[in-house]
């Protein structure tokens, strides 16, 4: 029973401190930022697009830069040649009846 009250009087004690624990803060007390102007930082990233080179920049006073730079096709462009196709000789139909393909009544 004493070790049952002395882990529910240590849990009291330190809930409350816990509660104090700011989100937004690093372990060096410095805020993250979340739009007060001391977080901007310089960025630039470099990626290809298809046959593209795109280069994007974002300067600390907020200004955004994209180049982009192409080149012509990496390799040759194939065409393939047209395949002939014979058509078929056409079907000629005799006038009369014709039962099941096999008996044929002229009229």
């Amino acid at each position: 029973m004493k070790k049952l009250s002395i882990y529910l009087l240590s849990a009291a004690i330190l809930l409350p401190i816990s509660a104090f624990a700011d989100p937004h803060k690093d372990e060096s007390g410095h805020g993250k930022g979340r739009g007060r102007g001391h977080d901007r930082h310089e960025y630039k990233e470099e990626y290809w697009d298809g046959n593209c080179k795109v280069e994007r920049k974002l300067e600390k006073n907020g200004e955004y830069k994209e180049e982009r730079k192409c080149k012509g096709a990496r390799h040759g462009h194939y065409v393939p040649a047209p395949v002939y196709v014979p058509v078929p000789p056409p079907i000629v139909v005799e006038p009369g009846i014709t039962v099941h393909g096999t008996v044929r009544v002229p009229y």
